[in-house]
């Protein structure tokens, strides 16, 4: 049973439980029937003591102490009760991208280039606000969220988009020893999986991974085991996004195509720049609505808010453990623990505006020539009979 209390707010549910963490919906109520939604995030009594896990946990702390951003999940408290750590954040009533896109190829309602623009524009926002952070003395922070990925990209019921969890983030003052790898396989960055030195622009792929999958309907790296996730992240041939839809915007396929640089020199160089170039498409009559279609999707996919966008801020930093090709590898926990579109990462289903146009025509060519020989064929039948 989870705990009536946590400090002065009033737990309502258990949201989920982690390896090293645990979220609480709860409710700081007043007097007059006042009360506020918030979402607690605590590390798990057991780790409380684990000194390593302890200081990453205020980390985290300390710099969502500083985001404050439209685009951003806020915290609001950080507090230590008997021991225990927790956090105190920002509910945000609605879906993770993760939950939505999972939710819309279930019941056949595709997202495709609209939503992918408003998504990404939201999420570009909030990363240039981020990746300019600066302490009050002015000192530049070099912040790296190093974990965007579609759990960590929340959806309101009003169609805003808000950036989550900054529990693996790197920043000038604050960085993981070389040689450990942060983040979810397959929405890492080539050098990010190589546990290389990493700068913002590793973010700008991974958002890159997110559009690409919202406009094709389809897994962009996908492998066997996070070595082969890890391979095709460095070395697979990526499709343009025009070879699956082939009407789509040529600008948007330009925008994926160029976050999706491997070698960060030619990708994007910030974030305000990939906000500014998908600002212009959100200006033109086929994405201006975007935000109202999304508002659409999340209201008619949950109508009744079964699937708050809380479960998204379970992500914590866990205990590192070795894993294949590297040093030390430390994962973010995703709970749900289940992979992004279903059971052992299958592939997204094929989205009805993700066939190809030219299928979608030999098909009609060979349904319009069987009626005209059947056509002809009776035609003459009556002619001669």
């Amino acid at each position: 049973m989870p705990p009536q209390t946590i400090g002065k707010y009033r737990i309502v549910r258990e949201v989920g439980v982690g390896g090293m963490a645990e979220v609480f919906l709860a409710s700081r109520e007043g007097p007059e029937g006042f009360a506020k939604p918030y979402v607690i995030k605590r590390i798990l009594p057991q780790y409380s003591q684990d000194e390593q896990f302890a200081r990453l946990f205020v980390t985290e702390a300390k710099i969502a102490a500083l985001l404050d951003h439209p685009n951003i999940v806020h915290v609001f408290d950080f507090e230590i009760e008997r021991g225990n750590y927790y956090l105190v954040m920002e509910y945000v009533a609605g879906a993770s991208l993760l939950g939505l896109m999972r939710e819309a190829v279930k019941r056949g309602h595709p997202l495709g280039p609209q939503v992918a623009v408003e998504v990404a524009a939201g999420v570009a926002q909030a990363l240039a606000y981020a990746h300019e952070l600066t302490l009050s003395d002015g000192t530049r922070l070099d912040l790296v969220h190093r974990d965007i990925s579609p759990g960590n990209v929340l959806v309101s019921r009003d169609g805003a988009i808000k950036l989550a969890d900054f529990g693996v983030v790197k920043t000038a003052v604050t960085d993981t020893p070389l040689g450990i790898v942060t983040g979810k396989w397959s929405y890492m960055s080539p050098e990010q999986i190589g546990a290389h030195s990493i700068d913002r622009r590793s973010d700008l792929f991974s958002l890159g991974i997110i559009v690409y999958e919202l406009v094709t309907g389809r897994r962009l790296f996908r492998g066997t085991s996070p070595s082969d996730t890890a391979s095709k992240v460095k070395t697979a041939i990526i499709p343009r996004p025009r070879t699956v839809l082939p009407d789509i915007d040529p600008r948007l396929d330009q925008i994926v195509m160029r976050l999706l640089e491997r070698d960060p020199r030619t990708r994007y160089q910030s974030a305000a720049e990939v906000a500014a170039d998908l600002e212009v498409l959100r200006a033109t009559p086929g994405f201006s609505s975007g935000m109202a279609r999304l508002r659409l999707l999340v209201r008619t996919l949950f109508p009744d808010d079964s699937a708050p966008a809380v479960t998204a801020s379970l992500t914590a930093t866990p205990r590192p453990s070795p894993i294949e090709g590297h040093a030390r590898y430390t994962p973010s926990l995703d709970l749900p623990a289940v992979p992004m579109f279903g059971p052992a990462e299958e592939p997204l289903p094929e989205l009805p505006q993700a066939a190809d146009s030219r299928d979608v025509s030999w098909k009609l060519v060979g349904a319009l020539t069987v009626v005209c020989v059947a056509a002809s064929a009776l035609f003459w039948l009556i002619l001669l009979s």
